[in-house]
Formats: C-alpha cells, structure tokens, sequence
C-alpha cells in the first residue's frame, strides 16, 4: 500500500468525527438557543400578608433568594417588634444587621454572627450571664430563642437533649 492510500484510510474516521464536531458546535457558534434561565425566585408576598413558616427541614432546603425574600417578609417585622418592645431605645432602628452584623452589607447573611456578643456555655458561663443581665437572658431564652425558631420552622432548644435551635445559632460560643 503507498503512502497516499494510507493517510486515506486513516484520515476518514478523522474526517468523520470532525465533521461530526463541527455539526455539534455549529449552533453554539451561530448563537441557537441555548437551555432556558432558570426561573426566578418566588416574589416576596407583599408586606403584611400571613406566610407560613418552613415545614420541619425544610429551611436547609431554601436557597439563599428564598431565605432572604422569606426572611424580610415573616421575620423581619415579628422579630422587630419583639426587640423594640424590650428595648426600644436600642432597637427602635432594627433591620438585618441588628442579627446578621456585617454579613447583611456583603449579602452573605452568615450566622453566627461574630459582631454580636459571644456567649460562654455551660452551667458556669449561664450563671454569669444570668447574674450580670437576667434580663436579657430571660428575654433572650423564653422569647426570642422560641419564636425565632418557630418563624424558621425549626425545633426550638430542648435543655434536656442539648438539641435544637439555641443562642448559637446567632451568637459565636466563647472559648
């Protein structure tokens, strides 16, 4: 067999997956339609309007956009006014950065948030706590750990088990 006839034989499967190629990337190239956007986010429901907190699990299933648009439609105001009416002096301007610090200018809203007070566990650490500022504990453990973990749908702290949504979830535990 010569040279020519060779490169031939060779070069046909060569040429078949390139022509096969340049058929598949063709409409990439001219600009053929390309998969559909993903539909997007679920609008906030306007302000005022009832919304039902997440079912059990089911905040670790919302995307960023839906914990936000949830967030500023049932948590934000309930949360609020819960801070006002206990402090009103120091909570009377309450908006995301009260909880989320500077993660709510970046958009990252990262919990816990290092900006807030840290808090020492244990039984010691809660003594302090309860002896330096019972009222904020009270507050803290009977009001807000509870409502906020019924707003999120999430179980609220059970002293017994040491499971549930507690002080940490907001606040980073001191060392």
């Amino acid at each position: 067999m010569d040279r020519c006839h060779a490169h031939d034989r060779l070069s046909a499967p060569l040429r078949a997956v390139l022509t096969l190629l340049a058929a598949l990337a063709a409409p990439v190239a001219c600009g053929a339609a390309s998969p559909p956007p993903a539909p997007p986010p679920a609008p906030a429901p306007p302000p005022g309007a009832a919304v039902a907190p997440p079912g059990p699990g089911e905040w670790v299933t919302y995307t960023h956009d839906q914990k936000l648009a949830y967030m500023k439609a049932a948590v934000l105001g309930p949360e609020k006014a819960l801070f006002v009416e206990y402090d009103a002096t120091r909570y009377g301007e309450f908006a995301c950065k009260t909880c989320h610090g500077y993660s709510a200018a970046n958009g990252s809203f990262k919990m816990p948030n290092p900006d807030l007070p840290r808090v020492h566990g244990g039984r010691e650490g809660f003594q302090a706590l309860a002896d330096k500022n019972p009222r904020a504990l009270r507050f803290m453990q009977s009001v807000i750990v509870p409502e906020t973990a019924r707003l999120l749908g999430v179980k609220a702290f059970d002293m017994e088990s040491h499971t549930g949504f507690s002080c940490y979830q907001c606040h980073v535990k001191a060392e």
